[in-house]
């Protein structure tokens, strides 16, 4: 069965949700892996209200949830984005699947801002999915756009071969997320997925009418005239930090600047936000399970 069957007859076994849509490695395959090796099928449950879903699955689908789970858990989370993501580990059809849910509202409005950047960051790698609302999906091409921008004003270079501008935006998700400290999570993982779904990005990005490219080469147009159409917290940002950078006239000094400062806005925003989001997801999936999950990653860098 292929990837969107399976992800399509596990939400035929979900409560009402708006959209089931497929990431990560066990979706796109992603070199580094052995062929013994089998990931979790990762997916985005996309939902119209975050406490009426997990406790309409909590109904239908206990096992979905860890053994300590209680609804009182649920209730006692914080009205905040945060507390609007979750994190379930279960089987469905003799597949594993790693799911984080999240409210519409909640995924919109962080494709909007970037304030967390978390899972809009994850929206612009290979995703899989269909029979989604028109809004949504707008709002998903309007994302990868914007990571498409931002690649192009971290790279100071003017030509930059597709496998460049890949990796740049492959690693945006990752660049300060705490997992990148830890042993358990692999240093070559945002370019073991440009290479494992190379196409999925030609077709996404380099078809793009902001890039200019030719066979081999993309030409980078450095975009600064869009820094504008920006998501909220990022152009802002950059608005506030931009005084001593010449936009009409841009140097090498003034691209490497720019860059900077948007390295800047990544560490502020992924460190202590991925962190957050971990600690939401353990919520839901529980302690002694998160505790496991990473648990099995160490043990994977270490026994490689």
């Amino acid at each position: 069965m292929d990837n969107l069957k399976i992800i399509e007859n596990l939400k035929e076994d979900l409560p009402k949700t708006v959209a089931v849509i497929g990431y990560g490695s066990g979706i796109y395959k992603q070199t580094g892996y052995t062929a013994q090796e089998k990931p979790d099928k990762d997916v985005i449950i996309v939902v119209d209200d975050f406490q009426d879903f997990l406790i309409a699955d909590y109904a239908k689908n206990a096992h979905h949830f860890s053994k300590d789970f209680t609804l009182h858990d649920l209730s006692k989370k914080r009205e905040n984005f945060y507390s609007n993501v979750g994190c379930l580990k279960f089987y469905h059809d003799n597949t594993h699947f790693k799911a984080m849910v999240i409210s519409k509202k909640a995924l919109e409005q962080d494709m909007k801002t970037w304030k967390y950047f978390g899972m809009a960051g994850r929206l612009t790698k290979p995703i899989l999915y269909q029979n989604i609302p028109e809004d949504l999906e707008k709002a998903i091409q309007k994302n990868r756009e914007n990571i498409l921008i931002t690649a192009l004003l971290l790279n100071c270079d003017d030509i930059l071969s597709p496998t460049e501008l890949y990796n740049t935006i492959s690693k945006m998700t990752y660049m300060y997320d705490f997992r990148t400290i830890l042993p358990g999570e692999k240093k070559s993982k945002p370019t073991d997925i440009v290479n494992g779904a190379f196409n999925f990005f030609e077709e996404v990005y380099r078809k793009n009418e902001l890039v200019f490219s030719d066979e081999e080469y993309i030409y980078n147009s450095h975009p600064v005239g869009l820094i504008e159409q920006l998501p909220d917290n990022l152009r802002l940002y950059l608005n506030m930090h931009l005084k001593t950078v010449n936009l009409d006239e841009m140097s090498k000094q003034d691209l490497e600047k720019l860059s900077t400062i948007i390295k800047h806005y990544f560490r502020k925003t992924n460190f202590p936000n991925s962190l957050r989001l971990a600690l939401s997801s353990s919520a839901t999936l529980g302690g002694k399970e998160t505790f496991k999950h990473g648990l099995s990653k160490v043990k994977r860098h270490f026994l490689k």
